[in-house]
């Protein structure tokens, strides 16, 4: 019973998120909004370094903005999502296939991420 409260809190906690993104733009440094600490430490970008802003364009529909931001965006927020009703709704008996990622497949999206963070501070 307390994980399915649970899961109706995370669902409501993750609604209030995503309406809060989609009023408040997080280009104007609002206080709540993270910062990079790798960025504010080194200068450099790191691979999550704009998906706050990008989210923001994407939920108001400007796919090339939010690409223009930070391109793994499209990857990483079905994954994400994926994984966040995986586990929400499981307390409800609906259960979502295991994503089986091998060891290989894991290995090439983590040096495409490497690759990606070098070309993005390079250019």
């Amino acid at each position: 019973m307390i994980y399915k409260l649970l899961s109706i809190i995370g669902f409501i906690f993750l609604g209030i998120g995503i309406h809060y993104l989609y009023i408040n733009n997080p280009a104007q440094s609002e206080p709540i909004f993270m910062v990079c600490m790798t960025k504010t430490i080194s200068g450099f970008d790191c691979p999550g370094c704009g998906s706050q802003r990008a989210f923001h364009e994407l939920l108001h529909g400007n796919f090339i903005g939010a690409a223009k931001l930070n391109i793994t965006i499209y990857f990483f927020t079905p994954l994400l999502l994926f994984l966040f009703l995986k586990i929400v709704l499981k307390p409800f008996r609906i259960y979502l296939p295991d994503l089986l990622i091998s060891t290989k497949w894991l290995l090439l999206i983590l040096i495409l991420l490497l690759i990606f963070t070098v070309i993005r501070n390079i250019v």
